[in-house]
């Protein structure tokens, strides 16, 4: 990848880092997710009506990132032990952890995890989407990563799962994460250790059954309308949008859910590369969903309802098709589940109709019904549930 090869010799002029920090002791107690009586450290069975949060789930037990960020956004190491960026803030550098044997060569150098993210399509993406311009192993342990524009803080880009290598052990607890295939109640009467999901009507099954605990998750998924530029959406968004949001948050949604709350991450994201609306594609009347997201449904109708414009419908489009659907902009509107916070902005926004308007609406939670005797897990910034045993606080550099 030439962005990034060729920009390493400006990586070596840049200014002096500042010293290695300490990494942060323990992650926040918020993030802490426990049953009533916790059990020790086990394989846990954990069924999530969501297939991406299962997906994390997974990934946040068989790959290690640079760093993990808990749900307050507190940075905690992971493949790197400490990191520091320099006078500038556009070049941060890793600094690998030690072996534990100090006689035995590190299982991963800065040069080898910088080849392999170079030769990783994931990786590479994330990189370039994130503005990473160079990568310069320093020696073994240390990894200078040159960015194109200036970070204050620790660029979130250092917990994506993109960045991830195999983990050398498994963690104390590892989750055995699929999405649901059913009723999430067979899950529960079946013995799942850990069911996530929003759905009111199984949390009151839940609550009505002996030896589950049921708590509710950091909000970690927002709903947007994005409406294509050249189009307009009546009168059905009030000037007081604070308002509208709320009313929505409590009268449209069945799940749990608040007003739409700043700061939105898409309003710093730059200037990120949007798929162009295609030639001919039409305009329709309708504002479109994912057919497998409930809440995005009650949204768009609502919506729907509230412009009471002669024609506009609430269309549902298979999940499978919705990114490319979106990508054309032949719609009226789209109303888009987004997360709270983006670890890579631009890749998040990629499928989003270029010079669409985006009306913030709700942001919704999950919840997490533990069954007695489940393992403590701790929940992440974007919402990924992992074995708690990632809060231990690390060796003293």
């Amino acid at each position: 990848m030439t962005w990034l090869v060729g920009g390493a010799l400006a990586a070596g002029c840049a200014p002096p880092h500042a010293s290695l920090p300490s990494p942060v002791a323990a992650a926040a107690p918020s993030c802490l997710i426990q049953a009533d009586s916790a059990g020790a450290p086990r394989r846990v069975t954990a069924v999530f009506a969501d297939s991406a949060g299962a997906e994390r789930a997974r990934s946040a037990g068989t790959l290690e990132t640079p760093v993990w960020l808990d749900c307050e956004g507190r940075a905690h190491p992971g493949l790197a032990a400490a990191w520091s960026r320099d006078s500038t803030g556009r070049f941060w550098t890793l600094e690998l952890d030690a072996p534990a044997d100090h006689g035995s060569d590190p299982r991963w150098t800065a040069s080898s995890l910088a080849a392999t993210w170079r030769a990783g399509a994931p990786a590479s993406e994330a990189l370039r989407l994130s503005g990473v311009e160079s990568l310069l192993p320093l020696d073994e342990r240390r990894l200078v990563l040159g960015f194109s524009s200036a970070h204050a803080d620790l660029p979130p880009l250092f917990a994506d799962p993109a960045l991830g290598i195999p983990r050398a052990e498994p963690l104390p607890t590892t989750l055995a994460a699929r999405a649901s295939d059913g009723d999430l109640r067979d899950a529960l009467d079946g013995g799942a250790d850990l069911v996530v999901s929003a759905d009111p009507a199984l949390l009151d099954y839940a609550a009505r059954r002996p030896g589950l605990t049921e708590t509710p998750l950091p909000w970690s998924r927002g709903y947007v309308l994005l409406v294509p530029a050249g189009r307009s959406f009546g009168g059905a968004i009030p000037t007081d949008t604070s308002v509208f949001r709320a009313g929505l948050a409590r009268d449209a949604v069945r799940a749990d859910a608040r007003a739409a709350a700043a700061p939105f991450w898409w309003e710093a994201a730059g200037a990120c590369a949007r798929a162009r609306p295609e030639a001919g594609a039409g305009t329709s009347s309708a504002i479109t969903y994912r057919e497998d997201d409930a809440t995005a449904r009650e949204l768009a109708e609502r919506l729907v309802a509230l412009a009471g414009a002669d024609g506009l419908a609430a269309r549902a489009v298979p999940s499978d098709s919705f990114a490319a659907v979106l990508r054309r902009g032949g719609e009226r509107a789209y109303v888009v589940a987004v997360p709270i916070h983006a670890l890579v902005p631009c890749r998040a926004l990629a499928d989003w109709p270029a010079g669409a308007s985006v009306i913030p609406l709700v942001d919704a939670r999950d919840h997490a019904i533990l069954r007695r005797g489940t393992p403590p897990l701790v929940v992440g910034w974007d919402g990924t549930l992992r074995s708690a045993a990632a809060m231990a606080p690390p060796p003293s550099p």
